[in-house]
């Protein structure tokens, strides 16, 4: 409807862990292993108004907290501390405001088929980061926590769906792309993500809802190249369940669980146990 606001939050986590041996640091040439895990938590704030019954404007505006906790295994899986155990990870939680995204957004119903889409781009307001690899090959103090890209992103979304008898079926797809490289030489990967997901109402106020979710991110780059840690390009499939409660005068609460049931990744990269998310909307 046009003329109408819409206010949307959502809290999504995740804990990821990560391990790798590190073997070509100039102050320590012995190899041992970075054992990381990473609880990450992000809070998106959404404002959407509506021009027309068919067209509207969304702004999303994220604050991402990412707390890093590290220790050291020599080969033999013994604790280890090295030379500068703080140069490339240490113990901190970072809170920052990530990479906010205007999108306009359009919609139809073609029936028995509604079709909504959106296009817009990635502000750059997320702090970014030299590169820590080229800086660790120096023997240099480094932060690999990135909290944008640095570059204006085009946001590009479709989304189906479809009623069948008391079942609601949806199709979305989702993609952020990046063209340039931001200032310090970072070429954010590209991100895709896909979603099916079929949902029933139980009463008046309840509903349950149980998908798939595929996710898929390029490479990043920095100056071209694509070094032999960080993000090399990953693939997961993940299966949803969520439920939701509608309040008469509150809007509509929302639970929503990501579990991983294959991941495809290159090189060592962050396993994902699970995600998880709290959404309310109004």
């Amino acid at each position: 409807m046009s003329g109408v606001w819409r206010f949307a939050a959502a809290l999504t986590g995740t804990r990821y862990r990560i391990r790798h041996v590190a073997d070509d640091e100039p102050e320590n040439p012995t190899p041992y292993w970075h054992v990381q895990s990473l609880i990450v938590s992000e809070l998106a704030f959404n404002v959407a108004y509506g021009i027309r019954p068919d067209f509207g404007i969304e702004a999303m505006i994220p604050l991402r907290s990412v707390k890093d906790e590290v220790h050291y295994l020599d080969l033999a899986g013994e604790p280890y501390t090295p030379p500068n155990p703080g140069l490339h990870h240490r113990d901190e939680t970072l809170t920052r405001l990530a990479d906010p995204q205007l999108t306009f957004q359009f919609g139809h119903a073609f029936k028995p088929v509604n079709v909504s889409g959106r296009v817009g781009l990635s502000v750059p307001l997320g702090k970014t980061e030299p590169n820590p690899f080229e800086l660790g090959r120096q023997g240099l103090w480094h932060q690999h926590i990135q909290f944008g890209s640095g570059t204006w992103d085009p946001i590009l979304g479709i989304a189906l769906s479809r009623k069948f008898g008391e079942l609601d079926t949806q199709f979305c797809g989702y993609a952020r792309l990046t063209f340039a490289e931001n200032s310090h030489g970072y070429k954010a990967g590209n991100r895709y993500s896909g979603l099916f997901d079929v949902s029933h109402k139980i009463g008046s106020a309840w509903s349950m809802s149980g998908g798939l979710v595929l996710n898929n991110e390029s490479a990043e780059r920095w100056s071209g190249i694509i070094e032999t840690e960080g993000n090399l390009g990953r693939t997961d499939l993940l299966v949803a369940i969520g439920a939701g409660r509608t309040f008469k005068t509150a809007g509509v609460m929302s639970i929503n669980v990501q579990v991983p049931i294959a991941s495809h990744s290159t090189g060592e990269q962050v396993k994902i146990p699970w995600v998880l998310s709290i959404g309310w909307e109004r």
